[in-house]
């Protein structure tokens, strides 16, 4: 299937703004067609996704005046519900294309508190039938304006090796263009993803889980209790932007370093404490690093009964709070603690659960399945717990079958909504399920969306919103997700990866190799990346590259198969490896799901083998193997699209 140009999405982008038809703004040696949405450099046009130029047509309109942020917003983006991450991206990006004006001013400057201004001066406005008006998109034109950096193809059924070559030969100047834009921005986006410049004008904090003085005396409820009572306290400050814990449970070690943890999640400050347990007491020393300096700039020490555990987290979060609102002149609201139960014992449960389902693996969500249940019978409205113990059910592989695990969290979430109808945790839990097993996109997509209104801030519904999106062929939209997500938490490795995914997935393989590539220099043992990065390379015709990506990642996974692949690829290069792994995949009789599909189904639609192909994706279907629902975008299965089966395979899995 070819890319919907005229989707819905894009319809309304070119709807929040209306310019006069006619119109050409001049400026230094830039020029935009306000008509076209479309931005010239001399007489070079600058590849750029419609909101972009869309967002700096509202700040010439007003040239010369004071924008505000929520002007902006409300113009751009008048019926939809955005993170403000996605203004901050679009002038992020504008400004790195347009540099200085002549006197030496920012072309956009930041105006602190106010919003942005346009300091160029404009030139007449001149008619677009003038000089080099541009004719109206053609399919590919549109296409390229959309996803700047790939060479589209049309499969053989609409195009024969000619017309594809002559295509190529159309589009290179405009690719060109496309990627000097590219390597000159390239970095700064993929930077900006995890800058903290998503917070705008606003100080950025990080919370560390506390630890304890004694290793012995661990305990959650003070650890991550504690922490998510000061996260709560803080998010109120105006002025203060607050990672998540979401994002900072990651660094519970005794021995991490808060600098370091603060330089990952790319922040100004962070907020470390230790804890003390002794008398009946609790005796906790919180300290404010500077990220920058790397010194001490606060110490806060404070002692409380810890009797009633409750009243020590909300005394301890208030007094850190009063002592960061006065070092930073900041103004707050005192917020009423969230924490779904007022049983002690029933939140150290459903904290030490949530704790083992961050782990994402089989035994460890059966061990929180039982925390939960043991939370529920001490505080049975607990909605929290509900909603945590459905995701760790789901995960578990306790039941007969995936069926009967998806009626079963299905029904502990219907209960978590009944209980609080606004638990934004819920409501991703419930779209994951909906997206990855019931293949019921829309419900996931109302669900994930509700989500972000209830919770802005909440990554994993980003992370998974963008993954839905993606699957979709919304691969702009699904791009501001994971990268909404990706400033939420810096560190988070998988958002990376994902942003990799989707660079794939929208055939734009250079920045899904250059992507993948920065995750394995972070982490060399993410053995999933590897995956991603061996087909990019093979998809992008670079075998040698392909096969490298292909043995590090049996290096991690299989070493014992190492020789044996070498030999193959010695004498019959990468189409042989290829052909190999297919032939292991057909020995064993029970493959792992990811198997089914990543291995038996692609490899065969990549050798030719049609019939195999279409056996093993509907026996992936049956087996509600989540990774079909990437079906209609998997650029592997591209030889399958003009077949009327994959037609109804993607009819069957929701996807039309």
């Amino acid at each position: 299937m070819s890319l919907d140009l005229k989707s819905n999405v894009h319809q309304n982008n070119l709807k929040a703004v209306k310019p006069s038809d006619s119109h050409i703004y001049e400026f230094e040696n830039f020029r935009l067609d306000a008509a076209h949405l479309m931005l010239y450099r001399d007489a070079e046009e600058i590849s750029l996704p419609p909101k972009q130029v869309e967002t700096l047509l509202a700040l010439i309109e007003r040239s010369g005046e004071i924008v505000s942020k929520d002007d902006l917003m409300n113009r751009l983006w008048a019926d939809a519900f955005v993170e403000e991450s996605n203004l901050i991206q679009n002038i992020y990006i504008l400004r790195k294309i347009l540099g200085e004006t002549a006197t030496g001013k920012p072309m956009i400057e930041t105006l602190r508190r106010r919003g942005y201004r346009f300091n160029a001066e404009l030139k007449t406005n001149v008619d677009q039938k003038d000089d080099i008006a541009p004719e109206p998109p053609t399919e590919e034109s549109a296409v390229l304006l959309k996803f700047p950096s790939v060479i589209i193809e049309k499969t053989s059924a609409e195009t024969s090796g000619v017309d594809k070559f002559s295509f190529k030969k159309r589009t290179l100047a405009a690719i060109a263009s496309a990627l000097f834009l590219v390597a000159a921005v390239g970095l700064g986006l993929y930077y900006f993803a995890a800058d903290k410049t998503i917070a705008g004008d606003r100080k950025t904090i990080a919370v560390l889980p506390l630890k304890p003085i004694n290793a012995a005396n661990r305990d959650e409820i003070y650890e991550f209790g504690i922490a998510d009572s000061l996260i709560h306290r803080l998010g109120t400050m105006k002025g203060f932007f607050v990672r998540p814990l979401s994002a900072t449970r990651k660094y519970a070690d005794i021995e991490q370093d808060a600098i370091a943890a603060g330089k990952e999640q790319k922040v100004d400050y962070v907020l470390a404490a230790n804890y003390q347990l002794a008398n009946g007491r609790i005796r906790v020393t919180a300290q404010l690093f500077n990220v920058a300096s790397g010194q001490i700039e606060e110490t806060k020490i404070i002692e409380k009964d810890a009797g009633d555990i409750f009243a020590a987290q909300d005394a301890i979060a208030g007094e850190v709070g009063n002592m960061l609102q006065a070092r930073f002149a900041a103004t707050s609201t005192i917020p009423k603690a969230v924490r779904g139960t007022s049983n002690e014992e029933a939140y150290r449960l459903f904290l030490q659960g949530k704790n083992l389902t961050m782990k994402r693996n089989p035994a460890d969500h059966k061990k929180a399945v039982e925390y939960f249940e043991q939370a529920i019978r001490l505080d049975p409205n607990y909605a929290l717990a509900y909603a945590r113990m459905a995701h760790a059910y789901f995960f578990s592989g306790l039941g007969d079958n995936i069926f009967t695990r998806t009626a079963k969290a299905k029904e502990l979430l219907k209960k978590a909504l009944e209980l609080d109808n606004n638990l934004a945790e819920a409501y991703v839990i419930r779209g994951e399920i909906n997206m990855i097993y019931e293949y019921d996109f829309p419900a996931a997509e109302t669900d994930y969306r509700r989500a972000i209104e209830l919770e802005p801030n909440n990554d994993f519904a980003h992370w998974l919103y963008a993954l839905l999106l993606n699957n979709n062929r919304r691969f702009d939209e699904a791009m501001t997700e994971i990268e909404t997500a990706q400033a939420i938490d810096p560190g988070a490795l998988l958002y990376m990866r994902d942003r990799g995914r989707i660079l794939y997935f929208a055939h734009r393989f250079d920045e899904a190799i250059a992507q993948l590539n920065r995750v394995i220099d972070l982490d060399e043992n993410f053995a999933t990346s590897y995956i991603w990065l061996w087909n990019a390379y093979d998809l992008n015709g670079d075998y040698a590259a392909a096969y490298r990506a292909f043995i590090s990642r049996l290096k991690k996974t299989n070493p014992d198969r190492i020789e044996t692949f070498q030999k193959i690829y010695e004498t019959g290069g990468w189409l042989a490896v290829r052909q190999k792994m297919l032939e292991f995949s057909r020995q064993i009789e029970n493959m792992p799901e990811d198997d089914m599909y990543f291995i038996k189904a692609r490899q065969s639609a990549l050798s030719g083998e049609k019939d195999q192909a279409f056996a093993h994706l509907n026996k992936a279907f049956e087996q509600r193997d989540w990774r079909i629902s990437t079906l209609n975008v998997e650029p592997s299965l591209d030889s399958l699209r003009d077949d009327p089966r994959f037609d109804e395979l993607v009819r069957r899995v929701g996807l039309k």
